[in-house]
C-alpha cells in the first residue's frame, strides 16, 4: 500500500504558483490588497516583492485615474469576472511612464457560503502582438493606396493610348493639337510651380509660429504636426505622426478631452478645449486647443485643422489674481494650415489646372478663417491682398479700409514706427518677430493703447524673392495689464515694507542656508546669503535656545514667532522679533521658511519705562497714603480727647493730601496729553509777576535762595497757570536733584521775536548720555545716586506745554558745574506790531 501523501500547506501552494509562466496575482478587499503576485506578474507591473501587502493604487500610484482599480472593487463588491483584450494601460516600468498592452481576467473566488474570499488575477503582455498588428494594419492600408495609385498609373496608360490613336486618327490636325499641348504644359508648370510655392508659404507660415499647428484627414488619422509640436514634446513629426500624443496628457484632462474630441469629430462641428500636456522639459503646460472642420469646394469633408497655444503663463496669472483670472482667458486662436492631397497633382495633368484653383480657393478661405489676425501684404508696392476679420478687429478698421489698399493708408498711426521695419523685412527677407510692442491704434475711430505679439513673415517664390508679407497678430494687452497689475502689488508690497523696516528673509531647511534682504542683513550686521549657524552666532548667549524652541513649535503649526536678544558688533544688545511662516513639499516634507524680522529695541525700552513707571507711581503714592492712613488713625484715637498733637496730625494729613492731589494730577495730565484734551487758555500777563508767585514756596521753605534776573516788565500771552506749571517744575528739579546748590538763578530775556526763560542750578549736573532723554515719559534721573520722588512725567508734560505754544524747551548741562533748563515763547506782542 503507497504511503499517503500530505495535502500542500499555504507556502508550498504559494510556492508552486510562483513557478506558472503566466502573470498571476491573488487580491482581496475592495481595495485590491495584493496577498500574492508571481515573478511574472511583478515583471509585468515593473515592481519588486516590496508591492506585497499594499493596496493596488499604493503599488501602483499611476493607476489612478485609469479604470482598473474601479473594475477590481466591482468584482470584490458583485462577484462577477471582468476581462478584456488589447486592453491599454499607462504603467511606471524603470522610471518610464508608457502605454503597454494586456489581455487581463479579473475572477471573483468564492467560498462554499457564496462570499467573495480573493481575486484571481490573471494577465498576458500583448504588447508586442498589438503593435505588429497595427503596423500590419497601416501598412494593408499603404498597400491599398499604392494599388490605388497602380490604377490611376494603368488608367492614365489607357488615356495615352486613347490620345495617341486620336493623334493618329487626326493627322490632319497635329501641329495645331502639339502647339496647343506645349502652350498646355507651359501653363501646367506655372500653376504647379504656383502652387508650390502655395504650399511652401503655408509650411513657412506654421513652421515660424509658436501655435502648434496639426492636421488630420477625414478618417481622423494625423498627417501634419508643425515645428511648434516637435519643440514642446521632445518628438520629432514622424515620431508624433505614428505615436501622437495622448499618452502626454494630464491624467485628469486625457478622458474629457478625447470625449470633446470625438464628439466634435463625430459631428463635423467645431470644439475647443483646454488641457495639461506633459513638455520636453519635464512640466506640464496648458494649452487651449481650437478645432476646425475642413471642407472641399464641393462640400465633402476634408478632415480637421487644429491648432494649440500655450496658455501656460495666463493659468499662472489667474492663480496670483483669481479677482482678473477671467480676464486672462487665452487669445490666441487656431491657425489655418495646408490641405493634404497635393502631391499627386504633378502625376495628374488633366486636373491639375482644377486643383491648383482649388488650392488657391482654400488658402484664401483658410486665412479668412484663420483664428489669428492675418493680413497678406504684396511687396512691391505694400497693398493689401489678403486681410481676414481677425486682422480688422485687431485694427479697429473696416475690409473697405483696408483690403485692396496701401497699408500705411489703413493704419496710418502705425506707419512711422513700423514702416522702416516691413522695408527692412522685404530687403534682408528675415523675418521680424515683435513681443508685447506698445503701440496706439485707432480703433473704431477712437485711439487705444494696445500691446501686440505679432510677425512680419516674408514669403518668397522658389528664386529666393520676397513676393509678399505675411502679417500674423495677437492681441496681448490683457495679458500685459494683468501681469503689471502683479509688479505693481508687489512693488507696493515692496515698499510697505521697506517703510516698516522690516527684513525680510527666507531659510531653506534641506540647506540650512539663510537669503535676508538689506534691512535683514543690517539688523544682524551680516552679508546674506549666510549660514543658520552664523546667524545664530549672533545671539546673546541667554537666548540661543529660543530659536531651536520657536522652529520646533513652528514644524507642527506652520508659523514660527518668538523674540530674542542679538549682539551688535560693540557688545551692545538689540532686541529683535521673528516671525514666519513654513512651507512644504507636495510630499509634506519641510521645504523653507518665508519670514520677517524686526528691530524691537525701542518697543521694548518703553515697556521697561513703563514698568518702571508703574513700579515708581506705586512707590510714590504708597508714601503719601501710608502717611495720611496713620495720621487718620490716630486722630481717630483722640477725637474723644483731643491732645497738643491733633495740629501736627491734621497739617500732616493736608501734606499728604497735596502730596496724592499732586501725583494724580500728573498722571491726568498725561492722560490729556495722549487724548488730546490739553486746551490752552492764552491770556496777557506779567511774566515777573508770574515768577514771584512761584517763587513763594521756596522762599517758605528758607533752604535755598532764588535769584531772579533779567527783565521785570515784560508782557506776553499764553496759558498762565500752564507756563507757572514748566517754572515751578524747573524750580522744584534745581531744589531736589542740587539740594547743596544754595543759590537757584531765574533768568527772564527777551529777543527780537521771543521769550526766554531760564533755571540755573550749581549742583552735580547731568551726565551727556542722559541729556537727549530728559523730556521723554518715565524718564528719571538719578545722578551721584541721589534718591528723590516723582513719577518722570514732569518735563514730558513742561515740553508738551511749551510745543503747544509754539515754543521750545531745552537743557545744557556740565557735570560738577550745574545744570540750565530752558525754554522758549513766541512774543505775541512783537508780532502784533
Amino acid at each position: 500500500m503507497k504511503d499517503q501523501v500530505p495535502p500542500l500547506n499555504f507556502e508550498q501552494m504559494i510556492g508552486v504558483l510562483s513557478f506558472i509562466n503566466t502573470a498571476t496575482a491573488v487580491h482581496v478587499g475592495e481595495d485590491a490588497r495584493i496577498e500574492f503576485a508571481n515573478q511574472a506578474m511583478l515583471t509585468v507591473w515593473g515592481r519588486g516583492p516590496e508591492v506585497i501587502g499594499k493596496s493596488l493604487e499604493e503599488a501602483m500610484p499611476e493607476l489612478s485615474g485609469q479604470p482598473f482599480i474601479e473594475m477590481f472593487a466591482k468584482v470584490w463588491r458583485e462577484g462577477i469576472t471582468i476581462s478584456g483584450s488589447d486592453t491599454p494601460a499607462e504603467i511606471l516600468v524603470n522610471g518610464v511612464l508608457d502605454t503597454y498592452y494586456f489581455d487581463f481576467e479579473y475572477r471573483a473566488v468564492k467560498d462554499e457560503s457564496g462570499r467573495v474570499i480573493a481575486i484571481l488575477h490573471t494577465a498576458t503582455d500583448v504588447t508586442e502582438r498589438y503593435l505588429n498588428r497595427r503596423e500590419l494594419q497601416e501598412a494593408g492600408e499603404n498597400k491599398a493606396l499604392l494599388l490605388r495609385e497602380q490604377s490611376l498609373n494603368e488608367q492614365l496608360a489607357v488615356v495615352n493610348e486613347e490620345l495617341s490613336a486620336t493623334n493618329e486618327e487626326l493627322h490632319t490636325s497635329r501641329e495645331e493639337l502639339s502647339r496647343m499641348n506645349v502652350e498646355l504644359e507651359v501653363m501646367v508648370e506655372d500653376r504647379v510651380k504656383a502652387l508650390i510655392e502655395s504650399e511652401e508659404r503655408f509650411r513657412s507660415m506654421a513652421d515660424n509660429t509658436d501655435v502648434l499647428i496639426a492636421v488630420r484627414d477625414e478618417t481622423g488619422q494625423l498627417i501634419y504636426f508643425n515645428k511648434a509640436w516637435s519643440q514642446l514634446t521632445g518628438r520629432t513629426a514622424e515620431q508624433l505622426l505614428s505615436k501622437g500624443w495622448y499618452d502626454l496628457l494630464h491624467p485628469a484632462d486625457k478622458e474629457q478631452f478625447i470625449h470633446t474630441h470625438q464628439q466634435a469629430f463625430a459631428q463635423r462641428i467645431s470644439y475647443s478645449a483646454e488641457m495639461r500636456m506633459l513638455g520636453s522639459d519635464g512640466s506640464y503646460h496648458w494649452l487651449l486647443k481650437k478645432g476646425t472642420p475642413r471642407f472641399l469646394s464641393d462640400g465633402n469633408f476634408a478632415g480637421y485643422i487644429s491648432s494649440c497655444v500655450d496658455i501656460t503663463q495666463q493659468k499662472l496669472s489667474e492663480q496670483q489674481l483669481k479677482s482678473i483670472n477671467e480676464e486672462l482667458a487665452a487669445s490666441n486662436e487656431e491657425l489655418a494650415a495646408l490641405n493634404e492631397e497635393l502631391a499627386a497633382t504633378n502625376e495628374e495633368l488633366a486636373e491639375s489646372n482644377d486643383e491648383l484653383l482649388l488650392s488657391e480657393a482654400r488658402f484664401r478661405n483658410l486665412i479668412r478663417q484663420a483664428p489669428v489676425a492675418i493680413c497678406v501684404i504684396r511687396a512691391e508696392d505694400l497693398i493689401v491682398t489678403e486681410v481676414n476679420d481677425g486682422y480688422l478687429k485687431l485694427v479697429g478698421k473696416s475690409r473697405e479700409q483696408l483690403e485692396k489698399r496701401f497699408i500705411w493708408e489703413g493704419v496710418a498711426e502705425a506707419a512711422e514706427a513700423y514702416s522702416p521695419v516691413m522695408h527692412q523685412v522685404i530687403t534682408s527677407g528675415t523675418a521680424f518677430h515683435g513681443i508685447e510692442h506698445e503701440l496706439i491704434l485707432n480703433r473704431n475711430g477712437r485711439d487705444e493703447i494696445m500691446f501686440i505679439d505679432f510677425v512680419y513673415e516674408p514669403v518668397t517664390d522658389l528664386k529666393g524673392t520676397v513676393t509678399s508679407i505675411m502679417v500674423v497678430g495677437n492681441d496681448v494687452t490683457d495679458k500685459v495689464m494683468a501681469r503689471r497689475q502683479i509688479e505693481d502689488i508687489e512693488e507696493r508690497n515692496r515698499l510697505a515694507i521697506e517703510a516698516a523696516e522690516i527684513g525680510t528673509y527666507e531659510l531653506n531647511y534641506e540647506s540650512h542656508l539663510v537669503i535676508g534682504s538689506k534691512r535683514f542683513d543690517q539688523i544682524f550686521g551680516i552679508t546674506s546669503p549666510a549660514s543658520r549657524a552664523e546667524i545664530l552666532a549672533t545671539y546673546h548667549p541667554l537666548d540661543a535656545h529660543l530659536s531651536d524652541q520657536a522652529h520646533s513649535i513652528a514644524r507642527k503649526t506652520g508659523k514660527l514667532f518668538y523674540e530674542t536678544r542679538i549682539l551688535n558688533a560693540d557688545g551692545s544688545v538689540k532686541w529683535i522679533r521673528l516671525q514666519g511662516n513654513v512651507h512644504y513639499d507636495s510630499e509634506g516634507n519641510l521645504k523653507k521658511l518665508l519670514g520677517t524680522v524686526m528691530d524691537i529695541t525701542a518697543l521694548k525700552q518703553l515697556q521697561q519705562q513703563k514698568d518702571d513707571f508703574i513700579s515708581i507711581a506705586s512707590h510714590e503714592l504708597k508714601t503719601p497714603l501710608t502717611s495720611l492712613k496713620a495720621s487718620l488713625q490716630l486722630l481717630d484715637r483722640m477725637k474723644a480727647s483731643p491732645t497738643p498733637l491733633l495740629p501736627r496730625l491734621i497739617e500732616q494729613c493736608n501734606r499728604s493730601m497735596d502730596r496724592i492731589s499732586e501725583l494724580v494730577e500728573e498722571l491726568l495730565n498725561v492722560t490729556r496729553i495722549n487724548e488730546g484734551k490739553v486746551i490752552l487758555n492764552k491770556k496777557t500777563f506779567n511774566l515777573a509777576h508770574m515768577v514771584d508767585e512761584c517763587c513763594a514756596h521756596v522762599l517758605q521753605l528758607g533752604t535755598h535762595d532764588l535769584v531772579v534776573e533779567g527783565e521785570r516788565n515784560l508782557e506776553i500771552t499764553a496759558d498762565e497757570n500752564r507756563i507757572q506749571q514748566v517754572v515751578t517744575n524747573f524750580i522744584n528739579n534745581a531744589i531736589k536733584y542740587a539740594p547743596q546748590s544754595k543759590q537757584i538763578f531765574l533768568k527772564i530775556e527777551h529777543a527780537a521775536d521771543s521769550v526766554k526763560v531760564s533755571v540755573r542750578d550749581t549742583g552735580p549736573g547731568i551726565p551727556a548720555d542722559k541729556l537727549p532723554h530728559l523730556f521723554e515719559r518715565y524718564y528719571r534721573v538719578d545722578p551721584r545716586g541721589i534718591q528723590v520722588s516723582g513719577l518722570g512725567l514732569g518735563l514730558y508734560i513742561s515740553a508738551d506745554i511749551i510745543e503747544r505754544h509754539g515754543g521750545k524747551i531745552g537743557v545744557e548741562s556740565t557735570e560738577g558745574v550745574g545744570s540750565t533748563f530752558w525754554f522758549t515763547l513766541p512774543d505775541q506782542a512783537e508780532h502784533a506790531k
